[in-house]
């Protein structure tokens, strides 16, 4: 089945490029939601002729965050949220903070029809979400599950299932570990099977900065190449609406 070659992929991505690599300055940390689009957008900026496609770490945009904190080699931060650039931006350590995307939120699980959002309260199904502590999908989750008040107790009676970065959300529940998964879009369009249902929240905003005395040239020359106008059908490939320019 399609969503469980994906599922191989995910598999892979999780254990392998959401980890800590060794990195230098010419290195993005990128938000997991990111990761295939990043990876287009920097095969796409190679073949501009604009510079060399950078290296990239992601994970988790709160882990992140904390690692360039203390002090870790990355040039350039892509965060899932406004919430963890602000805080580094607050912090003395980002420049040239600007929007990048917004990203909706979606219900996936590996059956043919689209889940329905409907069933969510009604605690019948098990849902897995990404750690609302690290990854902004979620806390998004959470607060919409929340927001039906339906969160605490669904996590006390082991409804609720909570993984780390957002890949997870959908591993858990291909695996048969949970019914469905709050994921981004952009991981939902990942698993190319199953299906999924956006939910009617108001999408994530993505943001970014380089980091101060570590992005390089063909860094801040990418930065600028994802926030252009030919660097939008990339996006949308991927989920996103790219920001106003």
């Amino acid at each position: 089945m399609k969503w469980q070659r994906s599922l191989r992929s995910l598999l892979v991505v999780s254990l392998i490029f959401f980890v800590p690599l060794a990195a230098s300055a010419d290195t993005v940390a990128v938000a997991g939601s990111m990761g295939d689009c990043m990876a287009d957008m920097a095969a796409a900026f190679s073949s501009s002729g604009r510079g060399e496609a950078p290296q990239f770490v992601a994970g988790a945009s709160g882990k992140l965050a904390a690692q360039i904190k203390a002090g870790a080699p990355f040039g350039l931060f892509l965060s899932a949220s406004a919430q963890w650039t602000k805080h580094l931006d607050e912090e003395g350590l980002l420049e040239e903070v600007a929007p990048m995307a917004t990203s909706p939120l979606a219900l996936w699980w590996p059956k043919a029809e689209a889940p329905s959002v409907d069933r969510l309260p009604s605690g019948e199904l098990k849902i897995a979400i990404a750690d609302p502590e690290t990854a902004p999908f979620g806390k998004a989750a959470k607060d919409y599950l929340q927001s039906l008040g339906v969160y605490d107790a669904f996590l006390a009676e082991g409804k609720v299932v909570i993984g780390g970065v957002i890949q997870t959300a959908a591993i858990i529940p291909a695996q048969g570990g949970a019914d469905v998964g709050i994921v981004s879009l952009s991981v939902a369009l990942k698993m190319e099977g199953g299906s999924y249902t956006l939910l009617p929240i108001k999408p994530l905003g993505n943001s970014g900065g380089l980091v101060k005395g570590k992005a390089t040239d063909n860094l801040r020359a990418f930065w600028s190449f994802i926030r252009s106008a030919e660097a939008a059908p990339i996006w949308k490939k991927w989920g996103f609406e790219p920001a106003a320019r």
